[in-house]
C-alpha cells in the first residue's frame, strides 16, 4: 500500500466518533436540524475517506463503488473477493455468510439494480459460490438485464462463474419457478427470463422472449425479512411499485426495453388494491411514508388514486417521478396533496423547445413551466431533472437550459443535470442516424455492459458542456442543496426532509 494514498484525510476519526453520526440518522430530533445532519453526513463521508486509503486504489463513497465497465475484466472483478481490495468483504465473512449457513440456504438470489451495484453484485455471487457449492446463486436486476443481453457466449461462461443463473426483467414468476426446480433438482430448460450455462453441453441456454407479469395479480412488496431500524433514516420509508412501464414510452433517450425483446407495456396497480395493500404495508411496518418506485405514472390514474385516499381518510405521504402533463392543473395538484403527495421528481430534460422536439418528449416549455408551479404552489416539492449533449443540441441551446432553473426558481425545489448517454433498448440506439448519432461503439468497454460510446457530428463539445456547468454552478447561491442529500435509507432522505419542511427547504433563504 502507498505511504500516502489519496483521500488519506480523516484518518484521525474514532470509531465512536462514527457511532454518534450514524446515530444522527436515526435520530427525529437531530435528523432534522440541517446543520447537525449535515455534520454527521460529513463525518460519514470522512470515513469512507478512510477506507478509500485502507483499500487503496479502491475508492468507495456511500453510495459509488467501481462499476465492472472501469475494472474492465471479470479476472478484476474477482480481485476484489480479497479484504485488501474490498472493505465490505470482512462483513460477508463474518456476518452474511454465516447467516446464510445457518438458514441452509439452497438459493442465494442477488440484485444488481445500478452499475455502481455490479461488482458488488458479483463478488456476493462468487464468494458464496465457493463457500456453499450445492447453493444455486442467481443473479437479476435492471443493469444486469440489460448486460447479459449484449453478452457473447463466451462472456456468459465468465459470468457463470459467479453464478449459477441469471433471470432477466421482472423476475417474481421466473424466481417462483427457478425456486420449485431446485429445490426438487430439476433442469431449468424451458424457464421464462432466464439464462443459464448447460455445462454438459458446453451451451448457454437463453429463453426465447421475454415475458411480463400482469401487475394486478401480483402481490405486494414482502419487507419482512428486513430491518427498518438498520436503515440510516428516522422514519421508515416503504418503497412501492404502484405502476410498470411508461404510459408515454416516446423519448428518445429513454431506455424502454430489454436488448431486442419486446417492450414492456405500461400498467398500473388498480387504485382499490393499491390503496388495500398500502394500508396493509402501512400496519404491517409502522409506516406512513411510501416512494413509488415507478417510471411515470398516468395522471388520470393519480387523480383516481387521490380520490380514493381522501374518501378513505388514509394518512399517507407519498412521493414519485412523473411526466409534466397540462392534466396537472393547480385544482388537481391541491387535492394531490391533500392526498399526500409530498414531492414529485420530473424530467423538464431541456429549456429549449428545439431540444425537447429532437427528444420527442411530446410537450412545450410552457406546459413545463405551468405544471411545475402547480405542484410547488399546492406544496409539493418539486425536482427539475435536465440533460446537456443531446446530438444537435448547441451551446446557445444548452444555455436555454441553464436558464430554465435560473428564471423558475419560484417553482422548483432542486435540480439535477445528467450528460445523455445512448443506453441500448432507446430509439437513439435502435435509429442512431435518424437522432443524428454517427456511431455507438464498444471498441472501448470489453465487458459490453451497457454503456457504449457514441459519436455525432453534431453534438456539443465538451468545452460547451463544461461552461454550461461552471454557469450552472453559480445558480447553488440560491439553493442551500443542489442535489440528494446523503443517501443511506431505503429511498432518499430528501422525501422525508421535504414532509417535514415543504417545498421550500431547499432554498438558500429558508435555511441559512
Amino acid at each position: 500500500m502507498a505511504l500516502n494514498p489519496p483521500g488519506a484525510v480523516g484518518l484521525g476519526l474514532e470509531p465512536g466518533l462514527i457511532r454518534k453520526a450514524i446515530a444522527v440518522f436515526k435520530d427525529k430530533a437531530r435528523f432534522y436540524r440541517y446543520p447537525v445532519y449535515r455534520r454527521a453526513a460529513l463525518l460519514l463521508e470522512a470515513f469512507y475517506r478512510l477506507l478509500s486509503a485502507v483499500c487503496f486504489p479502491t475508492q468507495v463513497s456511500s453510495s459509488e463503488y467501481p462499476t465492472v465497465a472501469r475494472l474492465g475484466s471479470f479476472e478484476a472483478v474477482a480481485a476484489h473477493c480479497d479484504r485488501s481490495t474490498n472493505p465490505y468483504v470482512d462483513y460477508y465473512e463474518n456476518v452474511l455468510f454465516p447467516y446464510i449457513a445457518s438458514s441452509q440456504a439452497r438459493v442465494v438470489g442477488i440484485s444488481m439494480v445500478f452499475a455502481v451495484q455490479s461488482v458488488q453484485a458479483l463478488v456476493l455471487g462468487r464468494m458464496p459460490k465457493e463457500r456453499f457449492p450445492r447453493i444455486h446463486i442467481t443473479l437479476g436486476g435492471a443493469y444486469l438485464s440489460q448486460w447479459v443481453l449484449l453478452m457473447k457466449d463466451d462472456q456468459l461462461f465468465d459470468l457463470f462463474t459467479f453464478a449459477d443463473s441469471v433471470i432477466c426483467a421482472e423476475g417474481e414468476k421466473p424466481f417462483s419457478e427457478l425456486l420449485e426446480r431446485v429445490i426438487n433438482e430439476r433442469p431449468l430448460g424451458g424457464l421464462p427470463n432466464i439464462i443459464y450455462p448447460d455445462r454438459a453441453e458446453s451451451a448457454i441456454r437463453r429463453f426465447g422472449v421475454l415475458e411480463y407479469g400482469v401487475l394486478a395479480e401480483l402481490p405486494p412488496p414482502d419487507y419482512s425479512d428486513l430491518d427498518p431500524g438498520s436503515y440510516l433514516s428516522p422514519e421508515p420509508v416503504i418503497s412501492y411499485c404502484i405502476s410498470r412501464g411508461c404510459y408515454w414510452g416516446g423519448c428518445a433517450f429513454c431506455q424502454n426495453r430489454y436488448g431486442d425483446n419486446r417492450i414492456r407495456r405500461y400498467q398500473a396497480v388498480p387504485v382499490e388494491k393499491a390503496v388495500g395493500e398500502m394500508e396493509r404495508l402501512s400496519e404491517k411496518y409502522g409506516a406512513v411514508h411510501f416512494n413509488f418506485s415507478n417510471d411515470a405514472i398516468d395522471p388520470v390514474y393519480l387523480k383516481r388514486l387521490s380520490e380514493a385516499l381522501l374518501a378513505g381518510g388514509q394518512k399517507f405521504i407519498w412521493s414519485t417521478d412523473l411526466r409534466a402533463e397540462s392534466f396537472f392543473t393547480a385544482e388537481l395538484c391541491l387535492q394531490l396533496a391533500r392526498a399526500g403527495l409530498n414531492c414529485v421528481a420530473i424530467g423538464f430534460e431541456s429549456g429549449c423547445q428545439k431540444t425537447l422536439d429532437s427528444m420527442d418528449k411530446g410537450y412545450d416549455v410552457g406546459i413545463l413551466r405551468r405544471v411545475m408551479k402547480n405542484f410547488y404552489d399546492a406544496g409539493i416539492a418539486t425536482q427539475a431533472m435536465g440533460i446537456f449533449g443531446f446530438p444537435g443540441e448547441t451551446e446557445q441551446d444548452g444555455e436555454l437550459t441553464v436558464r430554465f432553473p435560473e428564471e423558475n426558481v419560484d417553482r422548483i425545489s432542486y435540480y439535477v443535470m445528467g450528460l445523455l448517454m445512448v443506453l441500448p433498448g432507446s430509439k437513439l440506439y435502435d435509429n442512431p442516424h435518424e437522432y443524428g448519432v454517427s456511431s455507438i461503439s464498444f471498441e472501448q468497454n470489453p465487458m459490453m455492459t451497457p454503456e457504449p460510446v457514441w459519436r455525432s457530428d453534431i453534438r456539443m463539445s465538451a468545452r460547451s458542456v463544461n461552461a454550461l456547468y461552471n454557469r450552472l454552478s453559480r445558480l447553488e447561491e440560491q439553493f442551500s442543496i443542489n442535489d440528494y442529500p446523503y443517501v443511506g435509507a431505503i429511498v432518499h432522505q430528501t422525501w422525508l426532509f421535504l414532509f417535514h419542511t415543504g417545498s421550500r427547504y431547499f432554498k438558500a433563504s429558508q435555511t441559512r
